[in-house]
């Protein structure tokens, strides 16, 4: 199985200070770092820690070829095109050389990148699952006129749930529900009528509604739940850092489909107590001791 990542990829810069600066007051710091970041190469480590195989397609400027170093040492196959997160060259250059899209089982996509790379991948990918992280929010524009029907899994959190149903149903105020209402919710709408929809959310767990499992549930048996909750694991010690939780709960998600197969789906290779697996490991691993995300993962 292999997974390609069409995304973004982030120089982190770390200042040190003794103290947080005053409002009007100027300090210097006794330590500088820099880091890969960005959801991007994020996604990319996390699914090679969990044991997956991947190539990551991202833009970098002159100054930021350290980056495919440093990325390699994780184990990844990076392949960095000249340029910055918002270009379009990866495309442009499969173009120019007659390739419409990398062979690959899994495409993973987020909105850290520009939207027409985002509808390239969704459009070039052949025979590929698709999961896409719609994060940071496209605008609504963008949302009414997104091809939800080429995704087969959406991540969000609580936050991006809410917004995309106001978006998608023209409920423009908020509204107070409970999570797995906001996800039920969702998961009505004629845009996702097939897609599977996982909802992170945060010290609350997960939850989960997988069509093919649910949508029968939803409509001949009320008593029945019909979505998949888990809470979230107990961290023994303290979290010092959650940057990059989400991100890690992703990748690690990517790589437990992944292992059912390139074309394994949910009815089809896919059980729902396999999906409660991967959501258990997810939620075990996205808990972080350590500063910054590519280290914490």
């Amino acid at each position: 199985m292999r997974c390609s990542w069409l995304n973004q990829v982030d120089n982190d810069e770390y200042f040190y200070v003794k103290n947080i600066a005053r409002p009007g007051e100027t300090i210097s710091s006794y330590r500088y770092e820099r880091r890969v970041g960005g959801k991007g190469a994020n996604q990319a480590i996390a699914i090679i820690k969990a044991g997956g195989t991947a190539n990551f397609y991202g833009s970098v400027g002159q100054d930021g070829l350290w980056v495919k170093d440093t990325v390699g040492a994780f184990g990844l196959d990076p392949i960095l095109f000249p340029g910055a997160n918002c270009s379009q060259l990866p495309e442009e250059t499969w173009e120019t050389s007659g390739v419409a899209f990398p062979e690959c089982t899994h495409v993973l996509l987020q909105n850290e990148i520009h939207m027409e790379c985002t509808l390239y991948a969704l459009n070039n990918s052949v025979n590929a699952i698709t999961v896409y992280n719609p994060s940071p929010m496209p605008s609504s524009q963008e949302i009414n006129e997104f091809p939800w029907d080429k995704v087969d899994w959406l991540i969000v959190n609580e936050g991006e749930a809410e917004d995309l149903y106001k978006v998608l149903s023209g409920h423009g105020s908020s509204f107070g529900e409970p999570p797995s209402e906001i996800l039920l919710l969702l998961s009505a709408q004629p845009a996702l009528a097939t897609t599977n929809i996982i909802c992170t959310l945060g010290k609350d767990g997960v939850v989960a509604f997988i069509p093919a499992f649910h949508r029968q549930k939803q409509e001949y048996n009320h008593n029945t739940p019909n979505f998949i909750r888990l809470p979230a694991a107990v961290l023994q010690g303290t979290i010092r850092d959650t940057t990059g939780a989400g991100d890690c709960f992703t990748g690690y998600f990517v790589q437990g489909l992944m292992e059912f197969g390139p074309q394994a789906t949910p009815g089809h290779g896919i059980r729902e107590s396999d999906i409660v697996s991967i959501l258990m490991t997810c939620v075990q691993v996205s808990l972080s001791k350590h500063f910054s995300a590519s280290k914490s993962i």
